[in-house]
């Protein structure tokens, strides 16, 4: 079976880098909608701006989910320029508004979200180390722990902590520095 090669436009390059399989595409997107129906359904009493709110940072952290592991966002944040803890830091914007949205919950999200910051930055010092994806993996696993402390958490901002999380961690800061095969036309 041959995978589909799709040229990116540039400014989705951040998202999906230059190129991407067709298949990375669709299941980006997939989970992507996925999370934001779950998190509309379960995200009841809020307000229309936090409503809408909420399904832009599920879809943006849903698909990211997906798109972190692709060789094409992998091989652009390698050969890019961008700093790699700029991305992660970047992430606070995203924690701000998930705490503004959840004012009750605004400390154990902060708190668990600037951890997988932390431990995503420290990960990727270790790039060139083989304790780089274990480093990753504790971080992630302190973060699910930390998050079951705050069970009153509610569960669309537990779900996107937790998928930040995974996407910073275990997506992110585990692959950086290594590339992923170079995608090739019709392979």
């Amino acid at each position: 079976m041959k995978n589909k090669v799709i040229n990116i436009p540039k400014p989705l390059w951040k998202l999906h880098g230059k190129q991407a399989y067709k298949q990375d595409l669709i299941m980006t997107y997939l989970i992507a909608v996925i999370v934001m129906l779950v998190n509309l359904k379960t995200g009841n009493g809020l307000v229309l701006w936090k409503v809408i709110v909420v399904a832009i940072l599920s879809i943006d952290i849903g698909g990211g989910v997906v798109s972190n592991f692709t060789r094409g966002t992998i091989n652009y944040y390698q050969e890019s320029k961008l700093s790699p803890h700029l991305f992660v830091w970047f992430h606070l914007l995203q924690t701000f508004a998930l705490a503004l949205i959840y004012t009750d919950s605004s400390f154990p999200i902060s708190l668990t979200m600037i951890t997988a910051m932390i431990g995503a930055s420290v990960a990727i010092v270790f790039h060139k180390t083989v304790m780089q994806r274990q480093i990753s993996v504790f971080f992630f696993a302190l973060v699910a722990l930390m998050l079951s402390l705050f069970p009153e958490i509610p569960i669309p901002a537990n779900t996107l902590t937790l998928l930040m999380s995974f996407k910073l961690l275990v997506g992110f800061s585990s692959h950086y520095g290594k590339y992923a095969t170079t995608l090739i036309e019709n392979t």
